[in-house]
């Protein structure tokens, strides 16, 4: 009897034993132990102010906060795993050695489904850079971005509140700022206004700060923002160029006129600027003593800074030139200038096959008398015409010939630029 239930007890730890692993041997083959490799781990730093309270901060350069992690486990674990499930960590107060450049900090990985000696970064290390922590004051570049107000307005004058900010940061970092700009967007704006704009760090290469330099640096505001008053002005345009000139062109000579290029402006300004604008005409007088003729002979050009000469509270419109040039013609006495339109000068001798295009609208033509009186001449008595034989398709200069009545001569003998062009389809 004894013998029988020794048997039946051996009996049931044997199977007993098979069973766990025969139950073991099953895990393992539906749920094997793996390693995987999970990257895009960012690496939290933690203790910041453990440095920044001996006036130092830490840097880390862009990038080198993003880790793998290798990971160890089963199966039925690993393979739900992503990066978010990992929580990597430096922490600054676990710096060994403060004298190596950079300075390494040991990372730590965290799962809630495995054990952390089952998660190892690559690398194991984090590179930290340890700076000096400077402050720095700055004026607020005020811009206005791409868009622009409503027809018939301009962005008058723009200002920031505050118009200084201090930032904090490492000395690096700090040091590289060359401006602190607020661009504010105005586009269909049609009365004044008051937006909050962020502020964009410029370094001295002209070069934004990337999102992770600006969140290493700290401003005396709480965000860094600033308030950009945005005042519109009025535009107005044809506003008339005038000007005379001072002094005696040489003996024999006059001065003929004078043209201003462009001859019309359009300018902004505040209400009070432009109603004193219309009082004068809606026009700008270049001072006289800017067009000096003394002793001339010649025509010459001048070239005027018109921005210049704009009252306060008054500017040019967007994409408009600050420079006008003044263009004095000087002719000899008892002479003329007409303006001769290309449409009534002859074409020559034009070869077979080709039109004639004239690349100006008209050709200035300077007579002088010769026994009768320019009173008395008309546009209509003189006659041009352009010779060209030998001509091919293409551009040219050629010289104009003139035909004058008894009794006026030329000054100088003018040339007029045309085109030998293939007739279009219809003409």
């Amino acid at each position: 009897m004894r013998k029988t239930l020794a048997n039946n007890m051996l009996l049931k730890v044997v199977s007993v034993v098979v069973a766990f692993f025969v139950w073991l041997l099953v895990v393992n083959v539906d749920d094997p132990i793996i390693t995987s490799q999970i990257s895009g781990v960012i690496v939290q730093v933690q203790n910041e102010a453990y440095i920044e309270s001996g006036g130092k901060m830490s840097m880390i350069e862009e990038g080198q906060n993003v880790v793998t992690v290798e990971v160890t486990g089963k199966r039925s674990i690993v393979d739900g795993l992503s990066a978010e499930d990992l929580v990597a960590t430096a922490d600054l107060k676990q710096i060994v050695n403060m004298n190596t450049d950079p300075i390494m900090v040991p990372i730590a990985v965290n799962c809630s489904k495995l054990k952390s000696a089952d998660l190892v970064p690559n690398p194991r290390n984090l590179s930290v850079d340890i700076d000096e922590i400077m402050t720095q004051e700055y004026i607020v570049t005020v811009a206005s971005g791409e868009g622009q107000p409503a027809k018939g307005y301009e962005i008058g004058a723009l200002s920031a509140s505050p118009d200084k900010i201090k930032i904090t940061g490492p000395q690096s970092l700090v040091r590289k700022i060359d401006k602190v700009v607020a661009t504010v967007d105005a586009t269909n704006l049609q009365e004044d206004a008051v937006k909050q704009v962020g502020l964009k760090i410029i370094d001295r290469n002209q070069v934004e700060f990337s999102e992770s330099e600006m969140n290493y640096l700290k401003y005396d505001t709480s965000v860094p923002e600033v308030n950009v008053s945005v005042d519109l002005w009025t535009v107005r345009n044809d506003i008339a160029i005038k000007g005379g000139y001072v002094g005696q062109v040489a003996d024999g000579y006059k001065v003929d006129k004078i043209t201003f290029t462009p001859g019309h402006i359009s300018v902004a300004g505040k209400d009070e600027a432009l109603e004193a604008l219309a009082a004068a005409g809606n026009s700008i007088q270049v001072p006289d003593e800017t067009i000096d003729v003394t002793g001339k002979s010649a025509d010459f050009e001048v070239k005027v800074n018109i921005e210049q000469l704009l009252p306060e509270d008054m500017k040019l419109t967007k994409n408009t030139s600050d420079t006008v040039i003044a263009a004095v013609n000087i002719l000899p006495q008892d002479s003329r200038e007409y303006s001769i339109p290309t449409t009534s000068i002859t074409g020559e001798n034009v070869p077979g096959g080709l039109q004639l295009v004239y690349e100006i609208e008209k050709v200035q033509i300077r007579i002088r008398e010769n026994g009768a009186e320019l009173d008395q001449l008309k546009e209509s008595d003189i006659k041009a015409s352009v010779d060209l034989t030998g001509k091919t398709e293409g551009s040219y200069q050629v010289p104009v010939k003139i035909e004058l009545p008894t009794g006026y001569a030329l000054v100088e003998h003018p040339s007029t630029t045309v085109k030998l062009v293939e007739p279009v389809e219809g003409d």
